[in-house]
């Protein structure tokens, strides 16, 4: 296989916009980011990576803590196709595997390659096809009536192999993949819009504002005006609550 280039990478401050002739990875293995890529913005983190193809200008701003591998993929490692239907899905529900491999990176250093695990997953005619359709649907529109009745018909199987299905490649419930989903968006429009708390919770699924304040301390130990503060004075070294 042609060169491919690994490193662990952590931002500490926006990296202004990127563009290189290679294709590359980005998968979080501490903290979470805001990546724009070709126009389109996100955040990654611990269960959402994101690839971006070669000559995509692109740029990539953290709020406290993180570290991320990067994978940088030179001309011949991907073929016209696979960079065709990697580019259609962009942001990367990463499987419970890939979580596994990154974190074993993390905690004891270890040299596993994850790029042909993340072929196999992602690339053309993917074992995750499927679910990866319904997670970027519903991470597209979070706030929408994501029952387990809808999302199982999206992917064409029963409530009970949904639940099976998840269980195997994300180590979640489906319920569990849609609250974390809304919960990225709500941290991404805290940061990036001025609309208020409330409308955000709202917007992003949450029946109250107390409840996307329950959701957002119990993972960060921030409210959302605390984040939101965070976020606008970006440049600290990390924040409360973050590991």
């Amino acid at each position: 296989m042609p060169a491919t280039n690994r490193h662990l990478r952590r931002y500490l401050q926006p990296t202004g916009l990127e563009c290189h002739d290679h294709a590359q990875w980005v998968l979080p293995i501490r903290g979470d980011l805001q990546l724009e890529v070709g126009g389109s913005g996100g955040r990654v983190d611990l269960l959402q990576g994101a690839f971006v193809a070669p000559g995509e200008t692109h740029d990539l701003e953290a709020q406290g803590d993180n570290c991320c591998l990067i994978i940088d993929c030179h001309a011949g490692v991907l073929d016209d196709d696979t960079l065709e239907h990697l580019c259609r899905q962009r942001w990367l529900a990463l499987p419970k595997g890939i979580r596994h491999q990154l974190q074993n990176i993390r905690t004891e250093g270890t040299a596993n390659d994850p790029l042909p695990q993340l072929l196999r997953y992602f690339g053309r005619d993917g074992s995750g096809a499927r679910l990866q359709a319904l997670c970027m649907s519903i991470a597209k529109s979070p706030g929408g009536d994501w029952s387990v009745a809808r999302m199982a018909a999206e992917v064409g199987v029963s409530g009970s192999r949904l639940h099976a299905l998840f269980a195997r490649e994300f180590a979640l419930s489906p319920q569990a993949w849609v609250s974390a989903a809304r919960l990225r968006w709500a941290k991404q429009q805290l940061v990036g819009s001025r609309a208020s708390i409330s409308d955000i919770a709202q917007r992003a699924g949450y029946s109250e504002q107390s409840a996307l304040t329950r959701a957002l301390r119990r993972e960060s130990g921030l409210t959302p005006r605390q984040w939101r503060e965070a976020g606008s004075s970006f440049g600290q070294d990390t924040l409360p609550g973050t590991a």
